[in-house]
């Protein structure tokens, strides 16, 4: 009762506040500005999954309110201070965040962040209306007997602990330098209860991630590279492995002309008995979208044995359309997502002989999007 009076009042106030200010900038001018807005997402979701680990086909709807508060404040030297706050209420009743962080710094120049919210985005898949795979990746969690889609994401952020970067713009070239800081142990589906390989985590302490990027804009072209790595050593040990040894490379470019915009991905990571290497085209028309990605998953017996030798690859297909402007209302979207995916097991041996089934999911999504 007092969880559901806390998020009524919430709800009350950004209502009252969206209301009185139409969801514009409430204050704009020399001296800084004040914004209040958001969106609203709600899906309309069939899955077939044969490798789902809840269940088999799912008919459902999910979805979430955002609502965004930002400020700045200016000096006359462009120097600046800013906050963002994206609380997000979700369909299920759930009330989480976001973004939420505060920096400071010069206007077209360098700035500090730190709190919630993502870095360098170094896959981008471009319009994502549906994309799930046979397998994992870092946004969800490495999940044993299950391919592993690295994406140069496991130090990108909105972790529990937090996170700070620096970045820097000089002309055409654009450095950052960001790092989560506590327990990364949820990387591992079940923490410090979960396996690696078959082994149990035995303990886990805060890790220190880095994770520097370079990009540089060439005209209708843009490249970016990244490194990302835990700097802790047995933040995470499983069966006396330390298993947060990690590193991951990251090289991603886009061109955009017209009404065309393309993203090329390859991500690389070199982990405990196991190599990950994806990479990823897509592209953008109008609003249409198409894309693919691979992953090669190559696994050894090493520092923990007896769990599998051999490669385990990933293949999916997405596609999307976006109708924008519904009812010549500005703003409101209906979105259509669908994708493939499908796993080819080529291990010489494995522990289980349920692990890395070759299976073949897919998905399609009706999606209602409004932004006000």
């Amino acid at each position: 009762m007092k969880n559901t009076l806390k998020v009524a009042l919430a709800a009350t106030s950004v209502l009252t506040a969206i209301t009185a200010h139409a969801g514009i900038s409430i204050v704009d001018n020399e001296k800084g500005n004040f914004f209040v807005g958001g969106n609203v997402e709600l899906n309309f979701n069939f899955q077939d999954r044969e490798s789902n680990r809840d269940g088999d086909n799912e008919f459902n709807q999910d979805g979430r309110v955002l609502i965004e508060f930002a400020g700045e404040k200016y000096t006359s030297n462009d120097h600046y201070v800013g906050v963002k706050a994206q609380p997000l209420f979700t369909t299920t009743g759930d009330v989480v965040l976001d973004d939420a962080y505060f920096e400071f710094g010069k206007k077209e120049s360098w700035a500090i962040k730190a709190g919630r919210f993502e870095a360098y985005d170094m896959f981008p898949v471009g319009l994502d209306v549906f994309l799930d795979y046979s397998g994992d990746i870092a946004n969800d969690l490495y999940t044993d007997n299950y391919a592993y889609l690295y994406q140069s994401k496991e130090a990108r952020g909105r972790g529990s602990d937090g996170q700070i970067m620096y970045y820097q713009t000089f002309g055409d070239l654009y450095v950052e330098v960001s790092a989560m800081l506590g327990d990364r142990s949820n990387l591992f589906n079940g923490g410090t209860d979960g396996l690696y390989h078959g082994k149990s985590i035995d303990s886990a302490k805060d890790s220190f991630l880095v994770r520097p990027v370079v990009a540089y804009q060439m005209g209708n072209f843009k490249v970016a590279a990244s490194v990302e790595t835990n700097l802790v050593s047995n933040a995470i040990v499983a069966d006396g492995v330390d298993i947060s040894d990690r590193t991951g490379y990251g090289l991603t470019g886009n061109w955009t002309s017209g009404d065309w915009s393309v993203n090329a991905n390859v991500a690389y990571l070199d982990a405990v008995d196991e190599n990950n290497l994806t990479a990823g085209l897509n592209a953008l028309w109008n609003d249409f979208g198409l894309g693919y990605i691979h992953a090669i998953n190559k696994y050894e017996d090493k520092e923990l044995s007896s769990w599998a030798e051999g490669d385990v690859n990933v293949s999916t297909w997405y596609a999307s359309y976006a109708f924008r402007d519904v009812l010549e209302v500005q703003g409101f979207s209906i979105l259509l997502g669908t994708y493939y995916t499908t796993v080819d097991n080529k291990l010489d041996q494995q522990s289980e002989a349920s692990a890395f089934a070759e299976e073949d999911d897919f998905g399609a999504r009706v999606r209602l999007f409004y932004e006000f």
